[in-house]
């Protein structure tokens, strides 16, 4: 009796840790979370506003800027945990031109940030940005 309750315990004990190597760890499900802003204790900021001018400067159609064409985009992405944008998350939400849209995701794809954090640690944050397109 005494070899069986050995037995059965030294089971429950090797499914147990199995079960445990197998499921992903808190660390590991945090890892994959992107937070919203609200959720943040420190929204991200971006590193240089002159440099992300200097962006959008350059990323402005040619063809628009020469016919005073200018407009407002606002796009969408993720900043992971070292203030870098994640390119693949990149959506236009809204453009007053589609060429205006084109350009501004190659912009978001430039930007750098400080990046959010949450508890104290730098986390991937959801952030939706407007940019402006002025003729001058």
């Amino acid at each position: 009796m005494l070899q069986s309750f050995v037995r059965r315990t030294s089971l429950m004990v090797a499914l147990s840790a199995a079960a445990l190597a197998l499921a992903p760890s808190a660390a590991e499900a945090q890892d994959d979370k992107v937070y919203a802003l609200a959720e943040l204790q420190t929204a991200p900021k971006l590193r240089s506003t002159a440099e992300a001018g200097r962006h959008i400067q350059e990323s402005y159609p040619e063809d628009l800027k020469r016919r005073g064409v200018g407009g407002m985009v606002e796009i969408e992405f993720v900043v992971d945990e070292k203030g870098k944008v994640v390119p693949s998350s990149i959506t236009v939400l809204d453009a007053t031109q589609s060429q205006l849209g084109e350009a501004a995701k190659k912009v978001a794809a430039k930007l750098e940030f400080q990046p959010g954090k949450a508890g104290g640690a730098a986390v991937k944050c959801k952030v939706v940005l407007p940019i402006v397109y002025k003729a001058s």
